[in-house]
């Protein structure tokens, strides 16, 4: 049988969100000059939005893929978002009141602001349109990020080497077969020397998304195609998707190993590590990076391949010259992104400096459907273009 979710993310994702709608029933709803019977139906509906897992594990049958048709759950997930967003600008409303009323308290000529049934007209239409242009970003095919990152270790003749990055699919019931393919296809169209993936390939067990992923088989650079589990594999069974993905995609899986790349008579280490998940579950070989590299040279200039980018630090510790990671979809959203970063060892997306490494963080190619909201965070199909840099 497959592992699933543990308890405790499970109650947090169902639970905690029905805080969400007690603060906008008292400090949204209330308010309004409106009948008890109308507060009474607003004050429901936001319930019902934040009814979401219950929903999709009821009804849908599992937490993180609920198999359900994809209008299901793009609209209950679209509901989520409006109902968080709106949280977040009646919270931003009521923290700038408090402040007013803070100020004014020692400054008597600082104006007394009201807000009334207008204030929260424009909450409820921004939450909701906000929520749609997010929904719209989740869903859609990503555009191609291009990045040149410079390593000091690089071989010479690896200069202008090219390498696809993907991350975060979270092939779905929402994202199927379709999808798999437009990635695909963009990816192959970068004529890229690499392609590696770093996790969260998928959101289903093998006996149900198989056909969804089957396009990613399609994948093909001259170098090869290579990843790592992310902690959804985890969920759905890590043994069941590292054999399907390795025999079926032809896409190999690096669990705590390496390979090495030869290109012109040089070399380039592509190191691969088991993703933090595998601790939650007995049995499971647990991440080593001490044993991925063993056998390679100090001297040896070694991508590495770490789901998440929380210990980038402790790696560059070992020499690693690059990390690419994703599992933090870039934030998905303002406030909500601080969040993410803060339990990502403060990294979010993008190119960062840890220690003598460097730290690439892909915002993912896809979603997962717990959120389905990118908010000014677009998903990206990373095309990293490798430079040797002067040494210090």
């Amino acid at each position: 049988m497959p592992v699933r979710a543990c308890g405790y993310t499970k109650r947090m994702f169902r639970f905690v969100p029905l805080l969400l709608p007690v603060y906008l029933t008292l400090r949204l709803v209330l308010p309004l000059p409106l009948s008890i019977a109308a507060k009474t139906v607003m004050s429901l509906l936001l319930f019902a939005a934040a009814l979401k897992q219950q929903f999709f594990l009821y009804f849908g049958g599992d937490f993180f893929s609920p198999e359900l048709p994809v209008w299901v759950i793009a609209a209950y997930g679209g509901a989520f978002c409006a109902l968080f967003l709106m949280f977040l600008f009646t919270l931003c409303k009521d923290l700038f009141l408090l402040a007013a009323a803070v100020l004014r308290y020692f400054c008597k000529a600082v104006p007394a602001f009201h807000t009334g049934p207008v204030t929260a007209a424009v909450i409820v239409a921004l939450s909701f349109f906000c929520a749609l242009y997010g929904l719209y970003e989740a869903q859609r095919l990503p555009r191609t990020a291009d990045v040149g990152i410079a390593l000091e270790k690089l071989p010479p003749e690896f200069d202008g080497f090219k390498i696809v990055l993907l991350s975060d699919l979270h092939i779905s019931a929402s994202r199927r077969a379709d999808f798999a393919r437009g990635v695909t296809d963009a990816a192959n169209a970068a004529s890229a020397d690499l392609i590696l993936i770093a996790g969260d390939f998928i959101d289903g067990r093998v006996d149900i998304r198989s056909g969804d992923v089957l396009p990613l088989a399609a994948l093909s650079a001259r170098c090869g195609v290579f990843g790592v589990l992310g902690n959804h594999e985890y969920y759905f069974g890590p043994d069941e998707w590292k054999s399907f993905i390795e025999n079926r995609l032809g896409i190999k899986i690096l669990l705590n190993e390496h390979t090495v790349i030869r290109h012109e008579g040089a070399d380039l280490v592509i190191a691969g590590v088991a993703d933090e998940a595998a601790r939650r579950f007995p049995g499971r070989e647990l991440p080593d990076l001490k044993k991925a590299l063993s056998g390679i040279s100090p001297e040896a200039c070694v991508i590495l391949l770490d789901h998440q980018p929380g210990k980038a630090v402790r790696n560059a510790a070992r020499g690693v010259s690059l990390q690419l990671s994703g599992h933090t979809h870039g934030g998905m959203a303002p406030l909500l992104s601080s969040l993410v970063k803060k339990f990502n060892g403060g990294f979010l997306r993008g190119l960062y400096d840890a220690g003598d490494m460097k730290l690439y963080v892909s915002p993912g190619t896809g979603i997962w459907n717990g959120f389905l909201m990118r908010l000014f965070d677009p998903a990206e199909i990373t095309v990293i273009t490798l430079t040797a840099a002067k040494s210090k």
